[in-house]
């Protein structure tokens, strides 16, 4: 069973991803005891793939702008972004070839989503990194799995991105340049509470506010080529970039584990809404079946994109309010 997609991607039978053995590097008791858990540092070999150096990144965003699949791709100026910036307050770039040869001095942030849509080999790298996770962590993640995708990062030197959670669980790995990527504990409600999740599942990518008398609670990990950074899912963190141009994958998982516990919080953010004060999840385990029960019938069946995975509950019941929103203004 391969990883789910929106796309289908169709491999040469005769093409051989160039690893000798194992993409990764790590014990497989570490891993367990540290899945999804907390964050933790291994080895992998990707930088030795000759796969993502930065030309076939470039011809990679070619393809993607050429399918006009804006959602795929973007280029920020972080030139003077900070730990504590949004992303929102960062202007875009789009052009392509002005910004990726100018990356060394742009102050240029890079995103590529979904990778594995448009290059088979990149795919087949998602497929073999799927099946070592599921062996390392001893679960049948395939059958978890909601959505699997592989991003790439491009960053200039110097940058910071902002601190910001994420629902999925995701495996960062450093392919050229280095940095350090800071990772705070999931669970910790004191520094993330739960009201920002909430306002998270409600759409708000930004809604965790960086709280720079809680720094001590976060580990900072030092990327270099070959190294790769596992971030819980909720897991708070800030990258800062080091005097280098920096290329970096990040493989992500939705899983039906995680949504479980997002229409949790989805529901905690309509109660409290209309004045009630909702349990966290994981405090009473009725409430929590009962909150997911309700949220889950406005699920889509068929979701298409990361956002109708997580977010489609919500995006349904906002939409008649703003239908008439829109008529009242007329």
């Amino acid at each position: 069973m391969s990883v789910p997609s929106d796309a289908t991607v169709l491999t040469d039978p005769s093409h051989q991803l160039p690893f000798d053995d194992k993409i990764l590097q790590v014990s497989t008791s570490e891993f367990k005891s540290n899945f999804n858990l907390h964050s933790f540092k291994f080895e992998h070999t990707l930088h030795q793939s000759g796969l993502f150096e930065i030309p076939r990144i470039v011809e990679l965003a070619r393809r993607v702008i050429d399918r006009h699949s804006n959602r795929d791709f973007s280029a920020l100026n972080f030139k003077r972004a900070s730990i504590d910036a949004k992303f929102t307050a960062m202007p875009q770039s789009e052009r392509l070839a002005e910004t990726v040869s100018r990356l060394g001095e742009m102050g240029t942030w890079i995103k590529l989503s979904r990778a594995q849509d448009y290059d088979p080999a990149y795919a087949e790298v998602l497929d073999s990194i799927t099946s070592e996770l599921e062996a390392l962590s001893g679960l049948p993640l395939r059958e978890d799995i909601t959505w699997a995708t592989m991003t790439l990062f491009l960053a200039s030197p110097n940058i910071s991105t902002p601190f910001h959670i994420d629902h999925e669980t995701n495996f960062l790995f450093q392919v050229q340049g280095s940095k350090d990527v800071c990772l705070f504990p999931a669970s910790d409600r004191e520094l993330v509470p739960d009201r920002e999740v909430e306002r998270f599942y409600n759409g708000n990518a930004e809604a965790a506010f960086y709280r720079r008398e809680m720094q001590d609670r976060g580990t900072v990990y030092r990327l270099e080529p070959g190294h790769v950074v596992h971030h819980p899912p909720l897991a708070p963190h800030w990258v800062k970039n080091d005097d280098n141009i920096s290329v970096s994958v990040s493989i992500g998982y939705c899983m039906r584990s995680l949504e479980d516990r997002a229409r949790v919080y989805q529901a905690n953010y309509i109660l409290r809404r209309i004045g009630l004060k909702p349990v966290p999840p994981g405090l009473s385990s009725l409430r929590d079946s009962v909150k997911r029960t309700v949220i889950s019938t406005l699920e889509s069946r068929d979701p298409k994109t990361y956002s109708e995975v997580v977010f489609a509950p919500m995006t349904r019941l906002k939409s008649p309010l703003n239908a008439v929103r829109r008529l009242v203004k007329r």
